[in-house]
């Protein structure tokens, strides 16, 4: 995908950050009618086709899939929706979405100590302290701003789950940069997909509750279709942004993405926000800045 000027990839940026922060609230309200199961599986479905579609359309192969490829399909699909996302939905069934969004936003965090350990890269002082106070951020956020609940170790369960999906987003990220499979955005995004609908729709039909019409449950097809399309378009336009403004200025913009969530889970849900969100998500955005440095 190709973004002709900078003010196009900034208006794009905004569009992906308002997009990504929505799902939070918005999953929320989908949860209450499907399981997460459900979600991600015919989540998988419907856009497995739609990015082939895409794929064949914007980017047709100029030679047959290999093993390389369809390996990066596998663990792509495997630790992304299968894993990370499904993870993430059943710890939003425990948890706000103002935890999530303050948790899910350390996701860089985690990567740079993985890329230290696996890959060798270099650490600066400025970047274990960006991973300081984003650890900070979380166990503020997880202890709800009391030392008491986090000495009892009364933390709410949805909070480590979504704190624990972030190791398959880890080994996602890691395995993007040791083992990329040359083929354009579109038919990685494609392949994950149909790998990812193969395992989940099986294995939600197994687990779950026969799957319902959206007229029985409207706001989890919602939830649906709002991950399918837009979101998953979300991460197609993040890669063309990065390709025009760079990784580090749009990492940098990215950052805000805790307080967005606050501000929407707020207004769509009427959640209460407390000092401890605020503090919480300042922190991680101070920290992310920093370790990404």
């Amino acid at each position: 995908m190709a973004l002709v000027t900078d003010q196009r990839a900034y208006l794009l940026l905004l569009a992906v950050i308002l997009i990504w922060a929505g799902n939070f609230p918005l999953s929320k309200l989908g949860l209450g009618e499907l399981p997460p199961t459900t979600i991600t599986a015919i989540r998988a479905l419907i856009a497995a086709p739609v990015f082939l579609a895409v794929a064949v359309w914007r980017a047709p192969l100029g030679r047959p899939l290999d093993a390389r490829d369809l390996s990066a399909f596998a663990v792509l699909g495997l630790t992304g929706l299968v894993g990370n996302t499904t993870v993430w939905y059943w710890g939003m069934v425990h948890t706000t979405p103002l935890n999530a969004g303050i948790i899910g936003a350390t996701a860089p965090i985690f990567v740079s100590l993985a890329s230290w350990v696996v890959l060798g890269d270099r650490l600066t002082p400025w970047n274990w302290v960006g991973i300081a106070l984003s650890v900070l951020a979380v166990l503020v956020t997880v202890a709800k701003g009391s030392v008491d609940v986090l000495l009892a170790l009364a933390v709410n369960r949805g909070d480590l789950i979504v704190l624990g999906s972030q190791a398959l987003w880890v080994v996602y990220s890691i395995f993007t940069r040791l083992a990329p499979s040359g083929l354009p955005p579109a038919w990685v995004m494609a392949g994950s997909h149909v790998v990812s609908a193969i395992v989940l729709v099986p294995l939600s039909l197994a687990i779950d509750e026969p799957w319902v019409s959206p007229l029985a449950a409207p706001r989890g097809w919602m939830v649906i279709l709002y991950g399918a399309l837009p979101v998953t378009l979300g991460h197609l336009w993040y890669y063309g942004i990065v390709r025009t403004i760079g990784p580090a200025r749009a990492a940098t913009f990215l950052n805000l993405m805790p307080f967005v969530v606050i501000a929407m889970t707020w207004a769509m849900l009427g959640e209460p926000v407390r000092g401890y969100h605020v503090a919480g998500a300042a922190l991680v955005i101070a920290g992310v800045f920093l370790a990404s440095k």
